[in-house]
């Protein structure tokens, strides 16, 4: 019986062993990389723009809060966007609006340090505005950052005063971003550390999920180190340019750290070539726009602003669409040069 039990199992074990195993699945195929100029164009949605307060009961603050906002069913991710010192929320209106046909809402809190009242005009006070980006009052760090993480988190609020935006905002996906000042108070949400009176200090906020920042400060400033990025370690876009010095006329790769000096993944950073701290607001493509100096730089044209900021809109909207709506071909556009290419080298979109 033990033969016979044998002979009938060697047959299976042949069988068995000869048996073919599955084809390994094909590896997933690569999402087509756009073209610079698919990011450039205005998406379809007619966009609004409304100013509203909004009151933070904590601390018996009202904010005044401007919103860009498309038109359809939604639901829209959202951006919060911090203004530079002395600046104010429609600084960014060109931005704002050009995200907002592309389906996101766009919330820019005016600071307690805005310079908005009535008549004043923007362009004006973001000239200014750099001179006075390396604030060093730790309480005006707290309440920037305070303001910051009270707008992430009132969707509700926004819906409740905006009718057309009632239950479209998508509060699972809140990026942060800013410039300048507001760069570096965007990014305390992300979970930068600073040093206040030789004491570190955390501002994290775990509702945003990706960060875009303009015009950032580097290390030497506001208490920031070369460690003081080691925490950042969501999605990072900076922005800066050739004629972007620091307020204490840093270089502008200064301005880098933030790229250089966070963990790597989902990083990237633009750097652009004759940009100045007011070319990246797209104010200076502005027909008629008055110009700065431009600190010891040969001042570029108006042709060449409006290109300037053509890449501004391209690199962060893409940044956006990768990482607020999950588009696969966003971040494939992020991680290829076809910006650099079409722009015939003027933008150099680094990721790491």
């Amino acid at each position: 019986m033990r033969i016979r039990a044998a002979l009938v199992l060697i047959p299976l074990l042949a069988a068995c062993a000869t048996k073919p195993s599955p084809a390994p699945a094909p590896p997933p195929v690569p999402p087509p990389v756009p073209t610079a100029e698919e990011f450039s164009k205005n998406g379809p949605a007619v966009v609004a723009t409304a100013d509203v307060v909004l009151n933070d009961s904590s601390r018996k603050r009202d904010l005044s809060v401007r919103v860009a906002y498309p038109d359809g069913a939604g639901p829209f991710p959202v951006i919060v966007f911090s203004h530079g010192f002395g600046g104010a929320g429609k600084t960014y209106d060109a931005l704002a609006r050009f995200w907002a046909t592309r389906g996101f809402v766009v919330l820019m809190p005016d600071h307690a340090d805005s310079g908005s009242p009535a008549g004043k005009d923007p362009a004006a006070e973001s000239v200014r505005e750099p001179a006075g980006d390396s604030v060093t009052d730790p309480k005006s760090w707290e309440l920037r950052a305070r303001d910051l993480a009270f707008v992430v988190a009132a969707t509700a609020a926004v819906e409740a005063r905006i009718p057309a935006l009632k239950g479209k905002l998508d509060e699972r996906h809140v990026g942060v971003g800013g410039q300048s000042y507001g760069a570096f108070s965007a990014l305390l949400l992300g979970g930068i550390t600073v040093e206040a009176a030789k004491k570190e200090r955390n501002f994290a906020d775990p509702i945003p999920k990706a960060f875009l920042v303009i015009s950032p400060p580097g290390k030497g400033q506001q208490g920031l180190t070369d460690k003081s990025w080691a925490g950042l370690d969501r999605p990072l876009l900076v922005v800066t340019g050739e004629r972007d010095q620091g307020s204490k006329n840093q270089d502008p790769s200064w301005r880098l750290d933030a790229y250089q000096l966070s963990p790597p993944g989902g990083k990237y950073a633009l750097f652009l070539e004759g940009a100045s701290h007011l070319s990246l607001t797209g104010l200076a493509a502005e027909p008629g726009a008055v110009l700065p100096p431009a600190a010891g730089k040969k001042a570029i044209s108006p042709e060449a602003e409006v290109e300037i900021f053509r890449d501004v809109r391209i690199a962060t909207v893409a940044f956006w669409e990768a990482y607020l709506k999950d588009a696969a071909n966003a971040k494939a556009f992020l991680q290829s040069d076809a910006l650099m290419t079409e722009s015939g080298g003027r933008a150099q979109l680094l990721h790491r």
